[in-house]
């Protein structure tokens, strides 16, 4: 499959976030392995003044030049894999429009939402919605769709956050990105995983996954990338959870 190679080197950097297993299982194995080598970055560009101003930001006007330092050092500070998941969240709210901020935001939020006080701690500062918005406002970027999915399933392990993706009117659109990016095997794999950890909040869940396309969105990942073991196994968790079971289609794993 011409798949693989494309995506071998993406794989094995997400394996270490321990893919497999459940997905309550997956908060567990919270992975901050990188942070040690970014403090550095952090004391030389983040004193305590700038920390403030940065993450109680008011609306400034695009194109003057207190905007332009602003994001100027927002991009900056998100060099810092240490960065606080709130000002992540800040930076993202504060700068929706600009692709790189919300693509290296969510790809930090990736990483700090393996932990579930911070799954917890996002729900009052809208984690769900800036995540959705994210993903809205720049469709086309498949990097960010994918890290974007990933930081949705980590946050939808909490049950605030199941009921604010709900609200949001999250699920159709996670299918409907799904649909609209049915050859990128990533974008397959982190969508069902995301609908299996929507659906371990129960049979309410279960009924709004199913009833916006959710399922079929799932086998047709699986009829999609029939030779992608990643897919498949992230396909036959979320049909099991769902309550749909493959085993009668010959998928042994």
């Amino acid at each position: 499959s011409h798949h693989s190679n494309q995506f071998q080197q993406q794989q094995q950097q997400q394996q270490q976030y321990g893919d497999e297993g459940s997905v309550a299982s997956h908060h567990s194995q919270a992975s901050y392995h990188s942070q040690a080598s970014y403090h550095s970055y952090n004391q030389q560009y983040l004193s305590p003044q700038q920390s403030r101003s940065f993450s109680s930001l008011a609306p400034l006007q695009s194109g003057s030049s207190e905007y332009n330092t602003t994001l100027e050092l927002t991009l900056r500070s998100l060099q810092d894999e240490s960065l606080s998941f709130e000002h992540v969240i800040r930076a993202m709210q504060n700068f929706p429009a600009h692709a790189l901020i919300q693509e290296r935001g969510c790809a930090l939020l990736w990483n700090q939402t393996f932990n579930a006080d911070v799954c917890h701690m996002l729900v009052s500062m809208g984690g769900v919605v800036t995540i959705l918005q994210a993903m809205r406002k720049h469709p086309t970027i498949a990097k960010l769709q994918h890290t974007a999915l990933e930081v949705l399933r980590n946050l939808c392990v909490n049950e605030l956050n199941r009921q604010s993706l709900l609200q949001a009117g999250g699920l159709p659109f996670v299918v409907e990105t799904m649909q609209k990016l049915a050859d990128d095997a990533e974008i397959q794999r982190s969508g069902c995983n995301m609908l299996a950890s929507v659906a371990q909040g129960g049979m309410e869940y279960k009924i709004a996954v199913a009833e916006c396309g959710g399922i079929l969105a799932v086998m047709k990942a699986v009829e999609t990338h029939p030779e992608n073991d990643n897919v498949l196994r992230a396909a036959y968790q979320a049909l099991r959870l769902l309550g749909y079971n493959p085993g009668g289609n010959g998928g042994g794993n």
